[in-house]
């Protein structure tokens, strides 16, 4: 039996939009926008029990409810951490985790390994000053359009898809901090 290891180093690139809005006002308008009420479990069971492409689609469309995204999960870790640490002081820090399998399968049937940054995730981060919330995310294209393997290029319909889920990631950061 043998193994090998391949490393592969790449930047990717960590944007971050800082808006003066109310950390509550953000979180609810992204909900709203990845349709939060009608994702979580809907989505798995649409992925696990569709039985054909049109079934897929239609039961995705149907989460998504005429936008690019549904949600997926969320983690809140500043519960934890105010837990862990015996305070209350942590500011809200929320990532989310949202997606649309019909955008996926655009990149993932180039290179599976960007299933790594697929769904893509989001966190929205109260300012610990009370100034607004921070929403932060690492650009997918840089995450998910990278060399699997030294001297390999990067096939060029998966840069082109992860560069328009890129463009739809940040059109939906604009909606959601629009004033």
């Amino acid at each position: 039996m043998s193994s090998s290891k391949t490393v592969v180093e790449y930047t990717a690139k960590r944007i971050t939009y800082h808006t003066s809005l109310p950390f509550a006002e953000i979180a609810a308008r992204l909900e709203k926008e990845i349709n939060k009420p009608s994702g979580g479990p809907a989505v798995f069971r649409a992925l696990g029990g569709s039985k054909s492409k049109d079934e897929l689609e239609s039961n995705i469309n149907v989460l998504t409810n005429g936008r690019d995204f549904v949600y997926f999960l969320e983690f809140a870790h500043h519960r934890w951490l105010d837990t862990y640490t015996g305070s209350t002081g942590t500011p809200q820090t929320i990532v989310y985790t949202f997606g649309n399998p019909l955008i996926a399968q655009t990149m993932l049937r180039h290179n599976l390994a960007a299933g790594l940054h697929i769904p893509p995730k989001l966190m929205l981060l109260e300012d610990g000053a009370g100034n607004g919330t921070k929403v932060i995310y690492d650009d997918p294209a840089s995450v998910i359009a990278v060399v699997s393997e030294p001297g390999v290029a990067v096939s060029e319909e998966l840069k082109h898809a992860a560069e328009r889920l890129s463009a739809k990631v940040e059109e939906l950061v604009k909606t959601i901090i629009a004033e």
